[in-house]
């Protein structure tokens, strides 16, 4: 999902990354830099859309806030996870790591939350584009749903 929200900025901001190559981690920054990727609206505040998928692109990394879900998701992706109440293993680079029920759980909510609000912080992104364009410039459009 967080893959596809990238995907989704990097076609519509026009970024000219080949879409097989978009990674939801790297995509929010220059690469090697700290500072948002060129053509992404600029943060005229300090919580823009893209600013907000900087940061969840960072709270994913193994010193963020959500390396657990994105490990557990890596290894259900890539090799074999089953569900114990016995003994769990955790998340190993082995071929078969078994999981706490209430850890796959906890991870799976913790996955659910991050991509909602990946998801509502793109919206943000494209407002943030739709706000820098002067009224005069402005196409008709349909609206974006009310996220309340």
């Amino acid at each position: 999902m967080l893959d596809k929200i990238a995907v989704a900025a990097n076609d519509h901001f026009k970024s000219g990354i080949p879409p097989q190559r978009v990674n939801f981690n790297s995509y929010w920054r220059k690469p090697g830099e700290d500072q948002l990727r060129d053509g992404l609206p600029l943060p005229v505040r300090l919580t823009s859309g893209a600013v907000a998928l900087a940061e969840v692109a960072f709270d994913m990394d193994p010193a963020g806030l959500y390396p657990d879900a994105k490990a557990l998701r890596n290894a259900g992706t890539h090799r074999l996870v089953h569900v114990t109440h016995h003994a769990p293993t955790g998340i190993t680079a082995l071929a078969h790591s078994s999981v706490d029920a209430d850890s796959l759980i906890e991870a799976t909510h913790q996955s659910l939350r991050v991509a909602r609000a990946s998801y509502i912080y793109l919206i943000d992104l494209l407002q943030d584009q739709e706000d820098a364009i002067p009224d005069e410039d402005k196409q008709l459009r349909l609206p974006l749903p009310n996220q309340r």
